[in-house]
């Protein structure tokens, strides 16, 4: 059909959604019919999605706050009853007589459709207009240091200094001022919790979490699967982590290891500098996208277009991510870069989230067949991580001499082998706040579960007279006020990713043209299908953690001798 909407006016959208409601549904026409609620759906998508888009770029802008609060309030709203009613029609159709690239998203829908309750689309609504207020409170914030106004990210940057007292220094005044706003994050938190809970019982789940499972569409995985995920991370990978800590320490020839201390490097060597702009980061990594595969450089190509922000500045939102234009097919990625090897990393992660996007919208009509289960969303961006690793050195066109490209890649790997443990902290807080925390929970017992979960995964660091920023670590992990119990993905993905980087250690080109058939797929197979079609196995027990995290440490080793 040919759209002539305004999403900025419900009256001009209501109509299509109420043609397509009326129309006579049979399985010989459902494919076209599907198509046609799928560009409505993509225009209406493409438009939220600028909307954010303005937002973060500029969180001090009143105009593109208001458009995007207008999304979150109005315009999502009305398309989630509207779109309600087309799910249902759609599922009352026998699903065996629908093509098989489609019963993936049949049983999204019916999970979908079941957790609708339209008593819900007013409290959802107030749960996003939280989360921008949390947004918007990260995105105000900014530390004065030397007479100079620093972004958050530009002092994080600090903690990297070979000067021990310039890191102590930043670590006090960056934290300093998330304390400031210790109460705000609590409310904004307790507000979520509440609508989140009130959420699950009008769809008539025992929990939030039962909720979410169903929401997220984790059909291949359990909340107990989670939990042997954190037994075999706690067993297999803390010990490596603790190990490595201690090299660390006794390099640094420090009585013990202090919070500003993890960062740094342990041969008291400058931190890693691999550009002086955003410019440079862009073009260095068309250079390694070429060379990992010339068609992904081509699509990167073509994101360089007005597709890519990438500097810090004061204003914007923290953080990185990739979203997608639904209608124009291309991604667009956001991020903080201030010259960082972390930069580096955000940007070859989200450039696989964005080849995820051109691989899987080009193979796939309906765009609920874009991308894929967030799991393996995750595998497209962190297995990219790896598969660039070996183009970092200028020899290749990356960005550094042969052996600050081997300094960057055993500190990626470092990176990987420590995040587990956090991501089990992160994720076992969730699950205790949204089956076991009392209702009347306080923020003094999140706290608490909080100190409790780190100081079980996270140990080896000694946070003496820093136990207000140790306890409320939770407060800077977005995840938790925006994307509630979105996170295991990334533990789960990086067990996919490093699978994929086993496969490249024998063989780079086969393991590449795995991955892309992988995401090409997009979400059309279960998730255990797509680690299988890239190459990997989907599963999270001892066994298998422990035989990865044992290869991470041995090339770790070999980096480092």
């Amino acid at each position: 059909m040919s759209l002539k909407i305004d999403p900025r006016d419900w009256a001009t959208v209501q109509p299509y959604y109420d043609s397509l409601a009326a129309e006579e549904l049979t399985a010989a026409n459902a494919t076209a019919w599907l198509g046609r609620w799928s560009e409505l759906e993509a225009h209406l998508q493409e438009f939220g999605f600028k909307a954010y888009r303005a937002m973060t770029e500029n969180t001090q802008d009143q105009a593109a706050e208001e458009l995007y609060l207008y999304t979150i309030e109005e315009l999502t709203p009305k398309s989630k009853v509207a779109a309600q009613t087309l799910k249902e029609k759609i599922l009352a159709l026998d699903p065996t007589l629908l093509p098989a690239k489609m019963q993936e998203m049949l049983r999204r829908f019916h999970a979908e459709a079941n957790l609708f309750r339209e008593e819900n689309v007013p409290l959802l609504t107030e749960v996003e207009r939280l989360s921008a207020e949390f947004s918007k409170l990260m995105g105000a914030m900014s530390v004065e240091w030397q007479g100079e106004t620093l972004t958050m990210q530009a002092v994080v940057k600090l903690f990297s200094d070979p000067d021990r007292s310039v890191r102590e220094a930043a670590f006090k005044a960056y934290h300093s001022r998330f304390l400031q706003d210790r109460a705000a994050f609590n409310e904004i938190y307790l507000k979520q919790l509440k609508l989140r809970r009130q959420i699950a019982t009008n769809a008539g789940k025992a929990s939030y979490l039962d909720y979410v499972w169903d929401l997220y569409g984790r059909f291949d995985y359990t909340p107990a699967d989670c939990r042997t995920f954190h037994d075999a991370i706690e067993h297999e990978v803390v010990p490596l982590v603790e190990k490595w800590l201690a090299v660390h320490q006794a390099e640094l020839g420090v009585d013990s290891l202090r919070p500003w201390d993890i960062l740094v490097d342990s041969q008291s060597r400058p931190a890693l500098t691999p550009f002086q702009s955003a410019d440079e980061l862009e073009s260095v990594c068309q250079t390694i996208f070429d060379r990992v595969d010339p068609e992904l450089g081509a699509q990167y190509t073509r994101m360089r277009d007005g597709w890519l922000d990438l500097d810090s500045r004061p204003g914007k939102a923290p953080g990185g991510y990739c979203g997608g234009m639904f209608v124009s097919k291309v991604p667009y990625i956001f991020m903080n870069a201030v010259g960082t090897h972390d930069d580096v990393q955000t940007m070859l992660h989200e450039g696989g989230h964005a080849f995820h996007f051109m691989e899987s919208s080009a193979t796939n009509d309906l765009i609920w067949n874009y991308d894929g289960p967030t799991e393996f969303c995750e595998v497209a961006s962190m297995a990219m991580e790896l598969l660039a690793a070996p183009y970092l050195a200028n020899a290749k066109g990356g960005f550094y001499s042969e052996t600050d490209a081997r300094r960057a890649r055993a500190e990626h790997l470092w990176s990987m082998l420590k995040f587990l443990p956090y991501m089990a902290t992160v994720d076992a807080f969730q699950h205790w706040v949204y089956i076991e925390a009392p209702e009347d929970v306080t923020a003094e017992q999140l706290d608490a579960v909080w100190k409790d979960l780190y100081q079980r995964f996270m140990s080896g660091v000694n946070w003496d007279g820093f136990e207000d920023v140790q306890t409320t670590g939770w407060h800077r992990k977005q995840h938790i006020f925006e994307a509630p119990l979105y996170y295991v993905e990334y533990g789960l993905a990086q067990l996919g990713a490093q699978q994929v980087w086993r496969n490249a250690l024998a063989d780079q080109a086969q393991a590449v043209a795995q991955y892309r058939a992988a995401l090409a797929l997009g979400n059309t197979k279960p998730l255990s299908q797509l680690f299988a079609a890239a190459g990997a196995k989907f599963a999270f027990d001892r066994a298998t953690v422990g035989e990865l995290a044992r290869l991470v440490d041995q090339h770790l080793t070999t980096l480092r001798d």
